[in-house]
């Protein structure tokens, strides 16, 4: 399996209307967000493999997972 499990949270699962999907591997991780149609929000924290990632240029492997989040506030 040639897959990257893309995992969405908070309003995010609105916007794109699911709140996971598979992609190919090999893409970089800002054509993962692209793909998925999240480039436009801004600030948006991203993990890979549970393991918060600020590089988009990092390439994905067959069984990453990627979590795609709005940012969290608390008090």
């Amino acid at each position: 399996m040639n897959k990257v499990n893309i995992l969405f949270f908070g309003f995010i699962v609105e916007k794109v209307g699911v709140s996971s999907m598979q992609l190919e591997a090999g893409k970089s991780l800002r054509e993962a967000i692209e793909e998925v149609g999240c480039n436009d929000i801004s600030p948006l924290l991203v993990a890979v493999n549970q393991v918060q990632e600020n590089d988009m240029s990092v390439l994905l492997h067959a069984g990453d997972e990627v979590a795609i989040m709005p940012p969290f506030s608390g008090g």
